[in-house]
């Protein structure tokens, strides 16, 4: 298992792609799969940086934690923020993002409350890619 947390600022994210990336060349995915989860995780990260905290919470506090771990078959990746939370669905000109991740990988749950959102994105190695799961 991989357990990063970063500050929630965008120069941190590549760092973040990079680690999960490594993790997953590792466990034996395809260098399409891999360029897949990048994708999905900026996603689900950018997300947390642009939209997770509003201005007046503490800077300290706002960070992104990543979990990512390689299970039998597949690899499951958390990306979670303790912000406000996101409506469900999310607004048409903000939503565009799950529906990336979800074209890129096998699964994407989200939860979401007024102490965070958690996102869930699982893969497994294959050349196929496939739609959003809610």
């Amino acid at each position: 298992m991989l357990h990063l947390i970063v500050p929630a600022k965008a120069e941190y994210l590549s760092l973040v792609r990079l680690v999960v990336a490594s993790v997953a060349g590792d466990a034996g995915f395809t260098d399409d799969n891999v360029a897949d989860i990048k994708v999905a995780l900026s996603e689900a990260s950018t997300n947390v940086v642009r939209h997770a905290y509003p201005e007046d919470f503490d800077r300290e506090k706002k960070t992104v934690e990543i979990n990512c771990y390689e299970e039998p078959g597949q690899l499951r990746i958390e990306v979670m923020d303790r912000g406000r939370g996101i409506p469900l669905p999310p607004p048409a000109t903000e939503g565009l993002g799950l529906g990336i991740m979800g074209s890129l990988m096998d699964q994407v749950d989200v939860e979401t409350g007024s102490t965070g959102t958690s996102v869930v994105l699982v893969k497994r190695p294959s050349n196929d890619r496939h739609s959003f799961h809610a």
